[in-house]
């Protein structure tokens, strides 16, 4: 398909699905659902992690899902809260390190929340509800639920996209730009320039780029949901599951109709569905959105074989 991140290993044999529905992507409804659940109601302006979260949840819903209980859930993230809340007292007198070292002990220790390391790239770990039960994700959930359980001691923590590991950090001095960078999937670690920098050099192998202010913004809601559907994108890529990966690459369009990945992808998909023509509308107006793309020459042999098809 030539999503990044195939990489060999089981099929996904613990899915656990609440459902053996088949995702037909000939049926519009979960693209109108999405729309009216999420795409008309997210707002970026809006850092609220339980709305965020509950955002996170129709997408498990949506795709894979479509008995989940999101109330259910929310209020296991709420009861969970509540426990800490009832252990952790005082916590406005504490230091920042204090309150992070405290909640890790009780995240990761009593809670058991831990690394998905064995099955990183199976694509329920970026299912809220999966993460919940199993106690196991990957950087962009456990981060999200990290946020949102450390939220009732009225604590604050914000998500931060950086590239290929999500991350979050607590604000020191807005003013001055001081914060401190916790790293979840590393059991709530806080990290310096020197690690951050190792991961940077781990997203881009061979290339000298060092880490900036802008890669450590505050993540905004769409961005985080569109992560979310590239995670999921690329782990159905694995197993080829083309229906999933369409309706999955739709969603994000929803969310932004210039997303240069998601036109790329969706013309790949129209290619191998032998919709030609379509097809190269969506290849042409990627390589307009995307001239100096690594995989430029990639797209435009693709585009050379799709015409002389049409040319038979």
């Amino acid at each position: 398909m030539g999503f990044e991140g195939i990489k060999e290993r089981d099929k996904y044999k613990d899915r656990e699905r609440k459902s053996d529905i088949d995702n037909d992507t000939n049926d519009k409804d979960y693209l109108q659902d999405w729309n009216e659940t999420i795409v008309k109601k997210v707002d970026d302006k809006n850092d609220d992690i339980k709305k965020i979260n509950e955002y996170l949840f129709h997408i498990a819903r949506i795709i894979d899902y479509p008995n989940l209980n999101i109330s259910e859930y929310l209020i296991k993230i709420d009861e969970i809260g509540k426990e800490l809340s009832s252990k952790i007292k005082y916590s406005k007198s504490m230091r920042p390190t204090q309150i992070i070292e405290k909640f890790n002990d009780f995240f990761f220790e009593e809670k058991g929340f831990k690394p998905n390391i064995n099955d990183y790239y199976n694509p329920v770990n970026n299912y809220l509800n999966i993460v919940l039960e199993k106690r196991t994700g990957i950087p962009i959930t456990l981060s999200l639920l990290y946020i949102h359980i450390i939220s009732y001691l009225n604590f604050k923590l914000y998500p931060v996209n950086f590239p290929s590991h999500f991350l979050i950090k607590y604000i020191l001095d807005e003013n001055a730009n001081d914060f401190i960078v916790i790293d979840p999937f590393n059991r709530g670690r806080i990290i310096d320039d020197y690690i951050l920098q190792d991961l940077l050099k781990n997203a881009y192998p061979g290339l000298d780029i060092s880490v900036s202010k802008n890669l450590l913004d505050i993540a905004k809601p769409t961005q985080i949901l569109t992560r979310i559907l590239n995670n999921l994108k690329n782990g159905y890529s694995e197993v080829d599951d083309l229906d999933k990966i369409m309706k999955i690459n739709e969603m994000i369009l929803s969310l932004d109709n210039l997303n240069p990945e998601g036109i790329r992808d969706r013309g790949i998909i129209l290619y191998r569905k032998k919709e030609y023509h379509k097809a190269l509308e969506n290849l042409y107006k990627y390589i307009d959105l995307n001239p100096e793309a690594s995989d430029i020459d990639t797209i435009l042999e693709l585009v050379k074989q799709i015409r002389n098809t049409l040319s038979r």
